[in-house]
């Protein structure tokens, strides 16, 4: 960052004199509190001469960057007096709003009270020949903070000769339009750099501190830091220090793994470690920012560790994490619409002044504007429409990466996931075999290093990242209470507490289920690696595809289908019933046919027309589509029936070794459908009512 010049500091050194006279002479304590005043005055005549007044530390850092401001403007202060014009003042966050805009008014106009509130002002109230400045603060926190509102006040004071001030973080947004049109003056309060910080506080304690911050943890200040690091009583010094621990610790990154540690992300892993290779081209000056995809969108079940990956992805970055949602923002004071996006607001202009990691998690509670009902409509669609525009200017600012994270992306709205927003979707599964070894090892660190980790996989299967850091974590403790070392039985005893067995009719039939899918992958020829198992929640069928579905043909797709739906077919065909087992292959196998049948060009009725977002067409909002997507399925439902009763004996095989053995790789797999390894099937008829 480029040092200020010179006549910069002489106008800020300047302004911090007005404020310290205005002070003393006021008796004012608390430049933010007028009812203050009443016992300043009585002060002020007790206070000695020479007596040093103490004044809030925001207000002079107010006072240092206003001036800077306004020799880069080419403005004195004399000319600021003086104006006749529109004066638009924005300044680096909403919170700086109101004490930036009581320094100008002291600094230009003798007082924190000079000016009339235009927000106050009405057409009949104007009083020809005031010659007051007219003053909008506005932090955005009111409803009435727009564009629309008080533009028959400017008008009125521009034409009476007096000058209209604006001040606000975002004036295209919050100010009166008119005003925005017509000012000629425009300041902008640029964040700290080192030689700011250090010159507010000389003017907060007299002496200038013996050290300096770096310029890009100096941004990260706000004028609130300076309220709670520059304290009475202590040295320049004594502040520094202080005020640096605050601004580390604000910006400072937990201990943790990096990106490059983790394990079961896939897709989300290689885009992570592309983005963290592209910003240091970046920062090298190698490519332009506008050159980088800086923003994904996650989405999973609960426990899979979308979160952990921003935290991840940051430290692997060397970027801070700030983390907000939307239920954080609303838990700002009382929930009012004004404070919830004062709230969020707050946190996107922390995020622009610095590079960053900004998530934004669980983001389908902001809802989609297309299935808002009457109730709190407006509400909820303003909240949509703030977080829109904070997007736009969260992806647009240099250093800062978005990450969102949702365990229901149906259910966000599609103008979010627009290009230019979080238009790279992600999905994060239940990690795999591998992976759970994988993350094992992590968070084993470097204890119980001749574990058999593959079994402990086995005996995981279905768990979750969180699930894995919690079993570690009991583990270790019965270990600690039991003042022995670690061992491995901790552990399996850990994740075997956490998942007591299924029943054994409820395994059988599970067994039978993940069968089904592992048989007509197999006989279809799909090509990728089977890999069937058990565990205390249910059973997983491992089907890697060659190549995304977007990129088959219509047949392979069908053929995806048939697999899907093969094992509620192996549950008809075995047990002679069916199951709620199959929820999740349902949901699947329905989106990929409404995809079909609305995305990908398979239509019989209308085969070249692509609608919907991404890879999500919602069959509850199109209900045309409720028949052929029907009709798909019931096809390859018939197809999945045929396939498992032609090879009854094979389901037998496999399902009965998988019962027993609780995992089949695909080596077995793929022997005992072809008969090379014996086994005696099951005769889940035998006992209907067990199943």
């Amino acid at each position: 960052m480029a040092k200020p010049v010179p006549a910069a500091d002489a106008i800020s050194r300047a302004l911090v004199r007005l404020v310290r006279e205005e002070v003393k002479v006021r008796g004012l304590r608390r430049l933010d509190d007028p009812d203050a005043y009443l016992d300043g005055l009585a002060e002020a005549d007790a206070q000695a001469d020479d007596a040093p007044a103490w004044v809030t530390p925001d207000a002079l850092g107010a006072a240092v960057l206003l001036g800077r401001a306004m020799a880069a403007g080419g403005l004195g202060l004399e000319g600021l007096r003086q104006a006749r014009t529109g004066i638009i003042v924005r300044v680096p966050a909403a919170s700086w709003v109101k004490i930036v805009g009581k320094t100008l008014k002291i600094c230009a106009f003798g007082s924190p009270d000079a000016g009339r509130d235009g927000d106050c002002m009405t057409s009949d109230g104007w009083a020809p020949g005031r010659r007051e400045p007219v003053v909008f603060l506005r932090d955005g926190a009111s409803s009435s903070h727009r564009p629309d509102k008080g533009n028959e006040a400017v008008g009125d004071a521009l034409q009476a000769g007096v000058p209209v001030i604006g001040i606000a973080s975002d004036p295209a947004r919050v100010l009166p339009a008119d005003l925005v049109r017509a000012a000629e003056i425009h300041l902008t309060l640029m964040p700290f750099d080192a030689s700011g910080i250090a010159l507010a506080v000389t003017s907060a304690v007299g002496a200038k501190p013996r050290r300096k911050l770096r310029d890009d943890l100096a941004a990260t200040c706000d004028l609130a830091d300076l309220r709670l690091a520059l304290l009475p009583g202590r040295d320049a010094h004594a502040c520094m220090v202080t005020l640096e621990k605050l601004l580390l610790a604000k910006r400072s990154m937990r201990p943790g793994p990096r990106l490059e540690e983790l394990h079961g992300y896939g897709e989300a892993k290689d885009w992570g470690l592309a983005l963290v290779g592209d910003l240091q081209h970046w920062r090298n000056g190698r490519i332009s920012f506008e050159e980088i995809e800086t923003s994904i969108l996650l989405s999973g079940p609960p426990g899979v560790g979308k979160t952990r990956y921003a935290a991840a992805l940051a430290r692997s970055a060397g970027l801070p994490l700030l983390a907000g949602s939307l239920g954080q923002w609303q838990a700002d004071r009382d929930g009012h619409l004004g404070h919830t996006l004062g709230a969020m607001r707050a946190f996107f202009d922390f995020a622009r002044r610095q590079p960053c990691v900004a998530l934004i998690d669980e983001i389908d509670s902001f809802g989609d504007r297309n299935k808002f009902g009457d109730d709190h409509k407006e509400y909820c669609t303003q909240v949509v429409n703030a977080l829109l525009e904070h997007l736009d200017g969260a992806t647009s600012r240099e250093g800062v990466i978005v990450v969102a994270a949702t365990n229901n992306p149906e259910a966000v709205d599609p103008a979010i996931r627009r290009a230019g927003r979080l238009d790279r979707h992600v999905r994060i599964g239940v990690p795999d075999a591998d992976a759970l070894r994988g993350i094992f090892r992590t968070y084993l660190g470097a204890s119980l290093p001749g574990a058999d980790l593959a079994s402990l996989a086995v005996l995981a299967r279905g768990m979750t990242g969180a699930d894995v850091v919690a079993a570690v974590r009991r583990a270790r403790a019965v270990a600690r209470h039991a003042r022995r070392d670690f061992a491995f039985e901790d552990l399996v005893e850990a994740i075997e507490a956490a998942r007591p067995p299924l029943p054994p009719h409820i395994r059988l039939r599970t067994a039978i289920h993940e069968a089904g899918h592992g048989l007509a992958c197999v006989v279809l020829g799909d090509g990728g690696p089977v890999e069937l198992s058990l565990h205390a929640d249910g059973g997983t069928a491992e089907l890697r595809q060659a190549s995304e579905l977007g990129d088959q043909t219509e047949t392979a797709i069908e053929r995806v289908l048939v697999i899907a739906l093969a094992g509620r077919a192996a549950e008809e065909e075995a047990v002679g019933d069916v199951s709620a087992g199959a929820m999740v292959d349902l949901a699947f196998a329905t989106r990929v046919a409404a995809q079909m049948e609305a995305r990908w060009g398979f239509s019989r009725a209308h085969p070249l027309v692509s609608i919907g977002f991404e890879d999500q067409v919602d069959v509850a909002r199109l209900p045309w589509l409720i028949a052929p997507v029907q009709e798909r399925l019931q096809a390859a439902y018939n197809r999945a029936r045929e396939l498992v009763a032609t090879e009854r004996h094979a389901l037998g095989r496999l399902s009965e070794a998988l019962f027993r053995e609780g995992r089949l790789d695909d080596r077995r797999v793929r022997a005992l459908v072809a008969g090379t390894a014996a086994s005696t099937p099951p005769d889940a008829r035998k006992d209907r009512t067990a199943v």
